[in-house]
């Protein structure tokens, strides 16, 4: 069962189930499930093509905590936020990668993506 109402041919063909390490930019600490809106739920006013639309209703994590620490120093509005190391595990969804090799679309099948997260503390570089 998905937790998000997806497009047509979503998520794509060649995601897959994977256990991984991975990074997210959260607001809290310990993280919630709220920290783990797809894109499309935390900007519904956003208009999103259709080669990214699919993307959109996925969740963005990091393989490399200094890529997403990057991607925070680069977005105002991310700056505040806390950086959270998890695993996923192979029946939390499926994962692609979607932006250079350590950006990961991730489209959740847990009702929980957060219980394996927590925040990593001396996230600075």
């Amino acid at each position: 069962m998905w937790f998000n109402d997806f497009p047509e041919q979503c998520p794509p063909v060649d995601a897959r189930q994977d256990k991984f390490e991975v990074f997210r930019l959260v607001s809290n600490s310990p993280p919630t499930s709220n920290d783990f809106l797809p894109t499309i739920k935390e900007s519904p006013h956003r208009k999103f093509s259709d080669d990214i639309l699919c993307n959109a209703h996925g969740v963005s994590v990091f393989k490399k905590i200094d890529d997403i620490l990057r991607k925070r120093e680069a977005y105002k509005p991310l700056r505040q936020k806390k950086v959270a190391r998890g695993i996923i595990m192979r029946n939390d969804g499926l994962v692609k990668e979607t932006g250079g090799e350590s950006h990961v679309t991730w489209w959740l099948k847990t009702k929980e993506p957060h219980k394996t997260f927590s925040e990593v503390k001396n996230d600075t570089k």
